[in-house]
C-alpha cells in the first residue's frame, strides 16, 4: 500500500495504528517513578518522562531500565505489525505513532518523553540496516562535538537522506522523515538552548 492510497485504510489497519499510539504512551519510567517513589515524574528536572530524567530520580539503574523499556515498546509494535503482515504503508504509519504516542501521550495528558528511545526502537523494527548507517552519522558526529544532542540531530537527519539515496521504498523513507521531524520538533527548547550556548561560547 502507497501512502497516496492511505484512505483505503481498513479497521484493522487503523486499530493497529491507534494500537501503536496507546502503546507509545505507555511510560515504564513514569510508572516506575510512581511506584518507588510515589511522585509525578512530570515534576521533577526537565518534566520529562524519558530516560534521563528518570535517572535523576532513580539513579543509573532507572536510567537503563526507562531506556531500555522505551526502546522495546517501539521495538515491538513495529515488529508486531510486520509479524501480522501488515501492509508496508501501516507499518510505517506504526513507526510514526508510536513516538507520536510516546511523546503525547493520551492517559498523560499528551505531556511525554522526547521520543529518542522509542524511535531507536521503531527504527531497529522497520529496518536495521538504515539505523546501522545512522549509527556511523552518530559515531562521527559525536566524536567531533561531544554532544549526544547534536549526535542525534544529524543522524535522524541523515537516516532518511540515506534511505532515499539508496533506493529505498517511499514506505521506509517517509517514516523516517516525519519521525525526524516529530522528534526534533519535541527536541526543540533543547536545541533552541545548544544553540544560545554555542553562541555565547563562540
Amino acid at each position: 500500500m502507497q501512502y497516496a492510497e492511505i484512505i483505503n485504510l481498513t479497521v484493522s489497519d487503523g486499530l493497529m495504528i491507534l494500537a501503536a499510539y496507546l502503546v507509545g504512551g505507555i511510560s515504564p519510567g513514569y510508572l516506575l517513578v510512581r511506584m518507588l517513589r510515589g511522585i509525578d515524574i512530570r515534576t521533577v528536572g526537565s518534566g520529562s518522562l524519558g530516560a534521563r530524567n528518570v535517572g535523576r530520580v532513580l539513579g543509573r539503574k532507572g536510567f537503563y531500565f526507562a531506556l531500555v523499556a522505551d526502546i522495546l515498546k517501539g521495538a515491538f509494535i513495529v515488529w508486531l505489525a510486520r509479524e501480522l503482515d501488515f501492509p508496508p504503508g501501516v507499518v510505517g504509519s506504526v513507526v510514526v505513532a508510536v513516538i507520536v504516542g510516546h511523546i503525547w501521550p493520551l492517559w498523560l495528558h499528551f505531556h511525554g518523553g522526547k521520543g529518542i528511545a522509542t524511535s531507536l526502537g521503531a527504527f531497529v523494527a522497520l529496518d536495521y540496516k538504515i539505523l546501522l548507517m545512522g549509527g556511523v552519522v552518530l559515531l562521527v558526529t559525536y566524536m567531533a562535538t561531544r554532544s549526544f544532542l547534536v549526535s542525534w540531530i544529524a543522524t535522524l537527519v541523515a537516516m532518511p537522506l540515506i534511505a532515499f539515496s539508496l533506493g529505498y521504498p517511499m514506505y521506509v523513507v517517509v517514516p523516517l522523515f516525519v519521525s525526524a521531524a516529530i522528534v526534533l520538533y519535541a527536541h526543540k527548547e533543547n536545541i533552541k538552548q545548544a544553540w544560545h550556548t554555542s553562541e555565547h561560547k563562540g
